[in-house]
């Protein structure tokens, strides 16, 4: 991150269902150095379908992580995924992107099944090619709601939460940071958690398709549990291998 010219570290904080997970890296004239990392479990009733059930619960869990990480940066990253973020691809008429920043709300509005009051808002123009009529618009919504809960545990484990992104476009960002995207590939990115899969499919380093879908780890623990007849625990360990 360059603020006024100077370089300021920022640490990236995952809050997952299952897990919070803390990653601090050095950026270099090779690239990024991974410099700090932990990771601690969290009961599975704290964060549920993406939503911050237990609040108390997460901000020790940072709390105890930093602490024990000996992570003195404030600055930190979050991104965000669930039933509240919504990602729309839409064409509109082409324009620059000052008149499209003062008409995306009503463009958007049509596209969001929420109050468009209720939800901060963002948008990427993906294709704008000269001389055409139309161009194609990312438009990402998020209920203030979940970002007010998510910053809201930050702040009280005593971080700034200076960028919320949202997990499937964390995960494109960190595939084209660290891999070379060939212009006509095609690539699946698939993030599998505890509850929930993100996808991105992206198609010359652009996003096309992103997914969230209510499945992932903990659904094949319970299936293992249910079948051989043992713990959690131990299902989760034969599952792990």
């Amino acid at each position: 991150m360059d603020l006024f010219g100077k370089k300021k570290n920022v640490i990236g904080v995952d809050i997952g269902s299952s897990a919070i997970k803390i990653v601090e890296l050095k950026d270099t004239k090779k690239g990024y150095q991974l410099v700090n990392y932990g990771i601690v479990p969290i009961p599975s009733e704290v964060i549920v379908d993406g939503a911050i059930m237990d609040s108390f619960a997460v901000v020790e869990a940072i709390k105890n992580l930093l602490a024990e990480k000996k992570i003195k940066t404030k600055d930190a990253a979050i991104s965000v995924s669930g039933h509240s973020v919504i990602i729309k691809k839409i064409t509109l008429p082409a324009m620059t992107e000052a008149e499209l920043e003062e008409s995306i709300q009503w463009e958007a509005e049509q596209y969001i099944p929420f109050p468009i009051g209720d939800v901060n808002m963002d948008f990427h123009i993906l294709e704008m090619a000269t001389g055409q009529p139309q161009m194609d618009v990312l438009i990402v919504a998020v209920k203030k709601d979940m970002i007010n809960d998510y910053t809201a545990v930050m702040s009280e484990a005593g971080l700034n939460a200076v960028v919320v992104d949202v997990d499937s476009f964390a995960l494109e960002n960190m595939y084209c940071i660290n891999y070379d995207v060939a212009h006509e590939e095609t690539v699946a990115l698939v993030n599998l958690g505890a509850n929930v899969i993100n996808i991105n499919i992206l198609k010359g380093g652009t996003s096309t398709l992103t997914r969230d879908v209510s499945v992932g780890g903990r659904q094949i623990t319970n299936e293992i549990q249910k079948q051989v007849g043992v713990s959690f625990e131990d299902a989760e360990i034969l599952k792990c291998g």
